[in-house]
């Protein structure tokens, strides 16, 4: 099929921006392939708040920790394949009544119902029945 040349021209034209394009595309892959993670319980967290996150998720950790202590006579924590560490309480006949992840999210939620003062109606909430 022939083609004028000017459209021929546009083609080549269109050829060359999605060849930069893609080269735009492809440097900017290598600067988030660049920034390091570091494996936290079995989240990739950026390497450069992984301590701080390590310290927030112990503090949450102990807090609920506390926090079911005074609802259920066993609480300990767990390692789940799935989701990692978890908190859990199980009431005097041995059953579950309460499992609280420690997922960079579940810790994020944490965080607002402690410094909230809320942190017990959040826990209630999660308690099975």
């Amino acid at each position: 099929m022939f083609l004028p040349s000017r459209v021929n021209f546009c083609i080549l034209d269109k050829k060359k921006e999605t060849r930069s394009f893609m080269k735009k595309a492809k440097k900017s892959n290598r600067k988030s392939k660049d920034e390091e993670m570091t494996l936290v319980d079995c989240y990739y967290i950026p390497t450069v708040i992984a301590e701080q996150f390590r310290l927030l998720r112990e503090h949450c950790a102990l807090e609920v920790e506390k926090e079911l202590a005074a609802l259920f006579p066993r609480v300990t924590r767990e390692s789940r394949e799935d989701v990692g560490e978890v908190v859990v309480s199980y009431d005097a006949e041995g059953l579950m009544t309460c499992e609280v992840t420690l997922s960079p999210v579940e810790v994020s939620k944490l965080e607002k119902e402690i410094s909230a003062d809320r942190l017990k109606k959040y826990i209630e909430s999660k308690i099975i029945n």
